[in-house]
């Protein structure tokens, strides 16, 4: 058996390793330019591991594929691929880069022509080592030493003009203990997973060869066998555990809070006197949710009037019904019971992954309506947004349901005794909202009988918004509007205002609504010509292969990180403008700029309170 020292040692002097090692280093300082979002030094070190890796893994593959063939006899093989590979990529990303497969193939060029360059530079080194070889071990050090210097300077320089364009951006740019950590760490996690790919094609190709000498054969016949073995064991683990985190954090949607436990009082909520699901299956947040319902008393303190009716909140819980026909049944039943049909406005809200509906656009309403509301949802499933993209369908699914249910409900009144319906969803809950118009435009609000919408932070993935933006014949261009802020909504003429029903509030510098698996090999719109570029996304970024598709997941991860009651506007957190959202989407104007200033300090002040008494229980 070789000596495993040995065998690395041998492993790292291979040409397409070192072309791999050195693509995945440039990757990694890349790693460093700023992005949508500012992150701590733990995330990015994972940026820099995923960006490591993906070059490594491109720069090798490509050294080894090249190393394969000869394109021209007598001219070094990457010196002609990596030159054709800038040349196609050049002359046809005007004219094939608009599409997904086009975009592919000339970032494929690029990366090529990137492997190439870096296989060329390692090939002079090897060419030198060579040349100096026969004159002693003192030119061989000094050799190294010379080559170890430029690299480290030539290193410096680049990931110093990484860290320069932060002050470019009048952004501050990372701490450099930090900067040195995070590639430490990295390039550490990124070489060990590396590693443990190696190991495991040690054991495999080892136990194989033993098959072969036990039981006959070649050892490169039982190698796919021993392969499958040893890489089932892995993937059987990885998903065990996977599958037992995801089994402990849906479980914590079950826990029951000591300030959360009690039902509530009043026959108004889901849980409540007459309910007709259990108070214990509304999860969570359903309790939450349920128990933070603003009473008429609490309204009339904060506008400072009197006459202010309870709120009515209608919550169903993924455990409440098995099936999405059962759970909406379920939720008509409660909105005929509690009067929700005999309010001036029914919100019809599509929760986030955990069944969380975020409490601030539903607590305005209340306010703005001094309780005349009515506010609904469905639980689809009880892991987070991040983790429940495999719920997306029937999410989807089961809104369309519930909006087709309360449309039908809705049709057997006179339309004068009819709520308006409204609609609010946020994050993931924007898309599975938006997910139930897929193909029907504007219209097809009309025709399920919704007045009014406020999507806020609407996830790149949502594909009713683009067919928005591209329209058509049942698109209505003038009913619905993008926003970055209510100054944007304000600064409309009144008659653009007037038309304007269906509302999404996306923040520019929001990675939620960036964030798509194109940006691994597709330049996104918004990186491009920094003199035209928004105001909140930065000029000195450059869009880089894998790169900014980890910089822009760990960014998403990082979009919501909120210090409760202190409202901002920055990423994805819109709680500072959605009080007045709620109040110009939703047309609820009857109040006056001081009453409204009193709600907006009242839902801060509600935020603490609630974060109070979750960490009491």
């Amino acid at each position: 058996m070789r000596n495993p020292i040995r065998s690395i040692t041998s492993f790292l002097a291979t040409p397409h390793v070192q072309t791999g090692l050195a693509v995945g280093a440039a990757a990694a300082i890349e790693a460093n330019q700023p992005s949508l979002l500012p992150r701590p030094r733990t995330d990015q070190a994972l940026v820099v591991a995923g960006s490591f890796a993906s070059g490594y893994v491109a720069g090798s593959g490509y050294a080894q594929a090249t190393d394969r063939i000869t394109v021209v006899p007598g001219v070094p093989n990457n010196l002609v691929t990596g030159a054709g590979s800038a040349a196609f990529a050049a002359a046809l990303d005007s004219r094939i880069g608009s599409s997904r497969v086009g975009a592919a193939t000339v970032t494929a060029a690029r990366v090529k022509s990137y492997a190439s360059t870096a296989a060329i530079v390692v090939a002079l080194a090897h060419r030198g080592a060579a040349a100096v070889r026969p004159l002693g071990r003192v030119a061989r050090g000094g050799a190294a030493l010379a080559a170890a210097t430029a690299i480290g300077a030539g290193a410096h320089l680049y990931l110093k003009d990484r860290l320069g364009r932060y002050e470019a951006d009048d952004r501050i740019p990372p701490d450099g203990a930090d900067v040195a950590w995070t590639l430490a760490v990295g390039t550490g996690i990124a070489t060990g997973v590396g590693s443990f790919v190696m190991v495991e094609r040690y054991l495999a190709r080892s136990a194989a060869a033993m098959l072969g000498r036990a039981v006959g054969g070649p050892a490169a016949a039982w190698a796919p066998v021993t392969h499958a073995l040893f890489g089932g064991a892995v993937v059987l683990g990885a998903r065990t555990g996977y599958a037992a985190v995801l089994a402990k954090i849906s479980a914590s949607n079950s826990r029951t809070e000591a300030r959360y436990a009690e039902p509530p009082a009043v026959p108004t909520v889901s849980g409540g006197p007459g309910s007709v699901v259990a108070f214990e299956d509304l999860g969570l947040q359903g309790r939450r949710f349920v128990l933070e319902a603003s009473p008429g008393s609490k309204i009339d303190e904060v506008l400072g009037e009197s006459g202010a009716v309870d709120a009515v909140r209608v919550f169903i819980g993924v455990e409440s019904a098995p099936t999405i026909e059962e759970r909406v049944a379920l939720a008509i039943e409660e909105l005929r019971r509690t009067g929700a049909f005999d309010r001036s406005l029914l919100v019809i809200g599509s929760p986030a992954g955990t069944g969380y509906f975020n409490y601030i656009p539903v607590e305005a309403a209340e306010y703005l309506t001094r309780g005349d509301v009515a506010s609904v949802a469905i639980q689809y499933g009880a892991l987070p947004s991040m983790l429940s993209m495999s719920k997306v369908p029937v999410a989807i699914e089961q809104h369309a349901a519930l909006l087709r249910a309360v449309n039908e409900e809705l049709s057997k009144r006179d339309p004068e005794d009819r709520p308006r319906v409204v609609l609010y969803g946020e994050s993931l809950g924007a898309q599975t909202s938006q997910g139930a118009f897929i193909g029907g435009g504007t219209r097809i609000l009309d025709d399920l009988g919704i007045d009014r919408a406020l999507w806020a932070g609407t996830p790149y993935a949502s594909r009713w918004r683009r067919e928005l933006l591209a329209g058509g014949p049942d698109v209505d261009p003038s009913v619905f509007g993008t926003f970055r802020s209510i100054d944007d909504y304000r600064g409309l003429t009144e008659d653009d205002r007037a038309s304007i029903r269906f509302f999404f509030l996306n923040h520019d510098e929001d990675p939620v609504t960036r964030f798509g698996l194109d940006l691994a090999y597709r330049r996104p719109d918004w990186l491009g010509d920094p003199a035209t570029r928004l105001p909140t996304i930065s000029k000195t970024q450059q869009w880089v292969p894998a790169v900014t598709f980890f910089q822009t997941a760990i960014d998403t991860k990082n979009a919501a990180t909120v210090v409760p009651g202190e409202f901002k506007a920055l990423g994805h957190d819109y709680r500072a403008d959605l009080a007045a959202f709620v109040s110009a989407a939703y047309g609820l104007t009857s109040v006056t700029d001081e009453q409204m200033g009193r709600i907006e300090e009242r839902l801060r002040r509600s935020e603490v309170e609630r974060a109070a008494k979750i960490a009491d229980g």
